[in-house]
């Protein structure tokens, strides 16, 4: 473990201490990050991590379908858990569970990144610590080790969850919360029946009770993308700005057979200088 001082340390700035973890027959290289975050004497770093242990591991399959059943995705896939490690006086590593639960994409509220946190949600595995498909949406109580878990119906899987703070109907921010689950999951919600993707949106106090919305996609996007919400003016697009975007897309995508057009004026795009307005005037 490599441990860095910030520039602005008043001890050794930009400085780096190595740190040999102890290892316990699980491998600390493939670690999911949730966040870390200093005690207040200065003297513990905590962070927390989504462990990957292959010795379940019996096949590797490189063609699609990679799996089609429980037990072919239980020889392929590792087994995943939510670890805590502790690093004190930057000379000892600890290493404790706090959920064996099979998870993957953990995240926080963003508020608290670099700060102490408490809650931890992640996609789960319907099959608790055995290893099985991300499926389900759980929030750990990293204090006392306790889970949410809800889980969608057998042929639906939910995507990485994200953490959404509370807004007024104006779209504007709500009263800093004392509370640090005061807000809004969201994740991707993928139907292998029907092949087509929602989004859902939960009530991040109360997990189990499941979504309090659900918005039909219309298209089908594949599970297992990492996801991400903000709440920046310059990210708010509106459905016009959308829908200009998306057309211009699909006047680019029409004239793909010009990309392989190699011409001295714009041979970067494969494009002729008479070209540009026809297929990018939108832009200009």
């Amino acid at each position: 473990l490599h441990l860095v001082n910030r520039v602005s340390s008043k001890n050794n700035p930009g400085q780096t201490k190595t740190i040999t973890i102890p290892y316990d027959n699980i491998s600390d290289a493939d670690l999911q990050f949730c966040n870390a975050y200093e005690t207040n004497d200065s003297n513990t770093i905590i962070f927390d991590v989504i462990r990957s242990d292959a010795s379940n591991i019996k096949s590797t399959s490189t063609s699609y379908p990679w799996s089609t059943t429980l037990s072919d995705y239980a020889s392929t896939a590792s087994k995943k858990s939510l670890w805590r490690y502790t690093i004190v006086n930057g000379n000892t590593v600890s290493k404790e569970c706090l959920s064996n639960d099979q998870l993957v994409f953990g995240v926080i509220n963003p508020a608290y990144s670099g700060k102490q946190h408490t809650y931890i949600y992640a996609t789960v595995g319907a099959l608790q610590e055995k290893v099985a498909p991300p499926q389900g949406i759980t929030k750990i109580n990293t204090q006392d080790k306790t889970s949410q878990v809800w889980l969608p119906k057998q042929y639906e899987f939910c995507g990485e969850p994200m953490y959404a703070p509370k807004t007024n109907a104006d779209g504007t921010t709500t009263t800093a919360s004392t509370s640090e689950d005061d807000g809004y999951i969201l994740s991707i919600l993928f139907n292998g029946k029907t092949k087509l993707s929602s989004l859902l949106v939960f009530n991040a106090q109360d997990i189990t009770t499941g979504p309090i919305a659900k918005v039909d996609l219309g298209v089908g996007i594949p599970h297992g993308y990492h996801g991400c919400f903000t709440s920046n003016p310059e990210s708010n697009w509106s459905y016009e700005e959308i829908e200009r975007r998306a057309k211009l897309s699909d006047k680019m995508e029409g004239r793909g057979n010009m990309w392989n057009e190699v011409k001295s004026d714009f041979s970067g795009l494969g494009l002729r200088l008479d070209d540009i307005e026809e297929v990018l005037g939108d832009i200009f």
